[in-house]
C-alpha cells in the first residue's frame, strides 16, 4: 500500500514481499500491495493471508471499483502485528474454520477507518473507526465490514493465562474510541507498527512482554467492570486464577474433580461451587476445558494419527458416544468432522506452502493453551 510501513523482505513482480533475509537481525516481514498486482492475484493473496483467521466472501460487493487489499505485517517473536487495508467483505469463522486453521489465539484490532457489524458467538458486535475489538479464535464469528483500514495484533492464548481468568470472555469485546483505554492502546499499537520495521529480534522480547502486560491490565479492568455491572462480583475473585491454573494442569487426570480441587485448596464444596457459579459451575468448567483441549488435539497437524477414542480417553471425556454428544453440543460439529476439517487445512497449507507466510507464523508461535 502506498503509505503503509515498508516491509523488510525482498520484493518480486507478484507484489508480495517475503520474510526478511536470514542474515538480518530485523523482524521477519510479509506484505503485498494492490497497486503492484492484478486484481485476481490480489484477491488470491488476500484470501491466503487471512485464511488462518477467517473465510471471506462478498468481496467489494456493491462497491464501484474492483476488490483491493494491502497488508504489511511483522513477526515479533511470539506475537504478530500488521496493518491491513481492504474493500468491504464478509468475514466468517465457523467451527470448521477453527478446526481447519488449528490455531488458538486472541486477536485485537484497532479500526482506523471503516468498521463492521456482526455476531461474535452469540454476542452482537458493532465497531466503527477508532474502536478496538477483540476476538477469541476458538469461538465462532461472522461480521460484515465496509471498506476499512485496521491494525491487528495476534497474541497466543497462553500469554494471557497468568493475568486473566477467562480469556474467552474477550470474544466480541469492544473498547469504544471515546474511552481512555482505547486511546491508550491505540497509541501503543501505532508505536509498535512504527518501530517494527527497525526492531531487532533481540529487542522485541522485552517489547512483547511489556505489551502483553499492558494489554492484560487494561483488558482485565474492562472485563471486571462489565462483570461488576452484571453483578457477577464472584467471577473476579483473585483466587480463581490459582484454582484455574491447578485445574488446567490436571485436565488429563481421572482424579480431577470438584472434590479434589476443594481438598487441594482447603475449601468446602459449597465455597468452591459459589466461586464457579458465575462460569456455570465447576463441573461444567472442567468439562468445557477438557473439550477445548480435545478440539485442538483433533485440529492438530497430527490429527490423522489420532483415534477419536484416544482423544476422549486422554481428556477423561467418557465413551465415544458420550464424547461425540458433548463435543457436538459444544461446537456444532462432530469430532470426526473437526478432524476432517483439520486434515483439509493441513493439505491446503502444503499446497500453498510458499504463500502461506502468516498462516505458518501463527502455527509456529504457540501451541493451544488455556483460556
Amino acid at each position: 500500500m502506498s503509505d503503509a510501513r515498508p516491509t523488510t523482505g525482498p520484493k518480486d513482480t507478484s507484489g508480495l514481499t517475503g520474510d526478511a533475509a536470514p542474515v538480518s537481525s530485523l523482524l521477519p516481514a510479509f506484505g503485498f500491495t494492490a497497486d503492484q498486482m492484478a486484481t485476481d492475484a490480489n484477491v488470491a493473496a488476500w484470501r491466503e493471508a487471512v485464511a488462518t483467521l477467517f473465510d471471506v466472501d462478498d468481496l467489494a460487493a456493491g462497491e464501484p471499483g474492483p476488490f483491493r487489499a494491502d497488508i504489511s505485517s511483522y513477526a515479533m517473536g511470539p506475537v504478530l502485528i500488521g496493518m491491513s487495508r481492504a474493500s468491504g467483505q464478509r468475514f466468517r469463522r465457523t467451527a470448521e474454520t477453527i478446526a481447519r486453521s488449528g490455531v488458538d489465539h486472541i486477536i485485537l484490532q484497532l479500526y482506523l477507518k471503516g468498521g463492521f457489524d456482526g455476531i461474535a458467538d452469540a454476542r452482537p458486535v458493532r465497531v466503527r473507526a477508532g474502536d478496538i475489538c477483540l476476538f477469541d479464535l476458538a469461538q465462532t464469528l461472522e461480521t460484515r465490514a465496509t471498506a476499512f483500514e485496521n491494525v491487528t495484533l495476534v497474541v497466543p492464548r497462553p500469554m494471557f493465562g497468568p493475568y486473566l481468568l477467562r480469556v474467552g470472555d474477550l470474544h466480541g469485546l469492544v473498547l469504544p474510541e471515546s474511552g481512555v483505554i482505547a486511546r491508550l492502546l491505540a497509541g501503543h499499537l501505532a508505536a509498535l507498527l512504527e518501530f517494527a520495521p527497525r526492531m531487532t529480534l533481540d529487542e522485541c522480547q522485552s517489547v512483547v512482554e511489556g505489551t502483553v502486560s499492558l494489554l492484560a491490565a487494561c483488558l482485565r479492568n474492562e472485563l471486571e467492570r462489565v462483570e461488576a455491572d452484571a453483578d457477577h462480583s464472584a467471577a473476579v475473585n483473585p483466587s480463581l486464577i490459582r484454582i484455574r491454573q491447578y485445574i488446567e494442569a490436571g485436565l488429563g487426570s481421572e482424579d480431577l474433580s470438584a472434590h479434589s480441587v476443594a481438598a487441594h485448596f482447603g475449601l468446602s464444596r459449597a465455597s468452591l461451587y459459589r466461586l464457579f457459579a458465575p462460569v456455570g459451575g465447576i463441573a461444567d468448567y472442567i468439562r468445557s476445558r477438557r473439550l477445548h483441549r480435545a478440539f485442538f488435539d483433533l485440529a492438530n497437524s497430527d490429527a490423522r494419527a489420532q483415534r477419536i477414542s484416544e482423544v476422549a480417553r486422554r481428556w477423561q471425556l467418557g465413551t465415544d458416544a458420550h464424547f461425540t454428544r458433548s463435543f457436538k453440543a459444544a461446537y456444532g460439529i462432530t469430532p470426526r468432522a473437526a478432524r476432517e476439517a483439520a486434515l483439509l487445512g493441513v493439505q491446503r497449507g502444503a499446497d500453498a506452502a510458499n504463500g502461506a507466510t502468516i498462516s505458518r507464523w501463527m502455527r509456529e508461535i504457540a501451541p493451544p493453551g488455556t483460556d
